[in-house]
């Protein structure tokens, strides 16, 4: 049965120690997890396929739909290995940087030698110039470059502190030429093909060309089509996030190392010119990093969090995201219960707070016109669902784009492709074994979705779909309808529409 009140806004959760076993997995989804992310900047193949399987089974089992999302690592930067306890940085302290295994070619005289990982010394240099800032552990350490000498940099400390070992750094301000893609993504992604991911979220994003690079393998490695999700973070991928959008099939804002490289105070308005972007071109993004933080360690969140968290749904955001609260926190099923309430909470408001753009459907195209005015006319009738029959869910993101208050049923015959669109706002389906025009296929939907909870005798709902082919990409019609209005019940033997699973919202 769906949620009561339904919710809208998704929950992410990502996976880990914390979260590992099957009853703990059972429990996410109990709690409201839609989407379960496996983070590739941890954990063995063998780790993750155990998560990837133990989701898939539990999904099965409670026949829920989740969408697994492999996050790619990507060109992270970090120290290397240092000495037992770290290294004190002191303000004025003077640094040699020099790739991680090899001997300084300078003298080390009156500097402190600072590892950095081998992979990514020689480029770093190549990029880096005189003047420019070099942060570590998430900004925490600040130094300023003083002289390159390709693969070695000496900078200076200007905020010292504590550094341990393969802390992150950060080059605000520093264009890198790194590729996004790395050999280890190379590795985890044709992994990730081989388990069957739904999605792939690609680190460090800054042109389109990244997502189209990485669209070419995985054709060419696979005859899967997982969505690419753009993680937005570095200064290049803010500014190019037009295009980007554009050859995407959605968006993750890491407001993370976004707040490291362009400083804490733009996030806010990255944040939001990003949602009100990606909702103008109907393309789902997820808001990410620290919504609900101190739960990693306190049953309760703080009251700047429950505000985030609820600011995010105001914007109109598709999905947001739990990182350690999940992965590693004490309290995982608390922090995902916590974050299901704010969402409903918040939604209980959208029509008073709401900052979601007035979208008009595209001149010219026959499936947005149709789900614009369905979401409208649902909304006159006071209808119950929106059920879109739909092959490619094509139909049922368009009528997202439009954010009717009408519950949103996607009627699919491919399980697979429910998954894909389970990440979009507002989006719940039903799984059936054939979508198929018979004579009675108005009454068939009227009886799934009353069997699944969504409506009840006397109800009205609306009801799109491609006639009368009901073939993909047909979507051409609209029906009011109401439950119970027929002068014959449907003949069972005559169903072609069997229920399977459902999504989980």
């Amino acid at each position: 049965m769906p949620d009561s009140p339904k919710r809208r806004v998704k929950i992410v959760c990502t996976l880990g120690p914390a979260t590992q076993s099957p009853e703990k997995i059972r429990e996410l989804m109990e709690a409201g997890m839609n989407v379960a992310r496996l983070n590739f900047s941890h954990g063995t193949h063998a780790f993750q396929k155990n998560l990837f399987d133990t989701v898939r089974s539990e999904a099965s089992r409670s026949q829920r739909v989740v969408t697994l999302l492999q996050d790619l690592q990507g060109p992270k930067l970090r120290a290397g290995k240092l000495p037992d306890g770290g290294v004190e940085l002191n303000v004025g302290d003077t640094l040699l940087l020099v790739p991680e295994g090899k001997e300084p070619s300078q003298s080390t005289q009156g500097r402190k030698v600072i590892p950095i990982s081998a992979e990514i010394a020689a480029a770093i240099a190549q990029d880096v110039r005189p003047g420019a800032r070099i942060l570590f552990d998430d900004g925490k350490i600040l130094t300023r470059v003083k002289r390159v000498r390709v693969p070695e940099i000496i900078v200076e400390v200007e905020v010292g502190g504590l550094l341990t070992s393969h802390k992150g750094l950060n080059l605000p301000g520093t264009p890198l030429s790194l590729s996004t893609m790395t050999e280890k993504d190379l590795v985890d992604l044709k992994f990730g093909l081989q388990l069957g991911a739904d999605a792939i979220a690609l680190s460090f994003v800054r042109t389109a060309e990244d997502i189209e690079s990485v669209r070419k393998i995985i054709r060419k490695q696979s005859n899967s089509d997982p969505l690419i999700i753009a993680k937005i973070e570095r200064e290049e991928g803010v500014e190019n996030f037009e295009s980007i959008i554009e050859v995407s099939d959605g968006l993750l804002v890491a407001r993370g190392d976004m707040a490291v490289e362009l400083g804490a105070e733009r996030v806010p308005v990255i944040q939001k010119q990003l949602i009100h972007a990606c909702h103008v071109m109907g393309t789902p993004i997820i808001t990410a990093t620290q919504m609900l933080e101190s739960m990693i360690h306190s049953q309760t969140p703080t009251r700047a969090e429950a505000s985030d968290v609820a600011n995010a749904v105001f914007d109109g955001t598709d999905a947001v995201m739990l990182s350690a609260e999940t992965a590693s926190g004490e309290f995982p099923i608390e922090a995902v219960l916590t974050m299901a309430k704010i969402i409903v909470g918040a939604e209980a408001s959208l029509d008073r707070y709401a900052n979601f753009p007035i979208n008009q459907p595209l001149s010219g195209s026959v499936v947005d016109s149709i789900e614009y005015s369905a979401a409208k006319i649902a909304e006159h009738v006071d209808a119950v669902a929106i059920a879109c029959i739909t092959h490619s869910g094509m139909a049922a993101r368009a009528l997202a784009k439009y954010r009717p208050s009408t519950p949103i049923v996607a009627i699919m015959d491919h399980e697979p492709t429910l998954r894909k669109i389970n990440i979009v706002w507002g989006v719940q389906g039903i799984v059936v074994t054939e979508i198929a025009p018979t004579d009675d296929l108005f009454e068939q939907i009227e009886e799934l979705l009353v069997h699944e909870g969504y409506a009840k005798s006397g109800d009205m709902m609306v009801v799109t779909a491609g006639v009368p082919s009901l073939k993909r990409g047909t979507t051409n019609m609209i029906k009011v309808h109401r439950v119970g209005d027929r002068s014959a019940r449907a003949r069972t033997s005559g169903h072609r529409l069997v229920k399977k699973e459902k999504s989980n919202s």
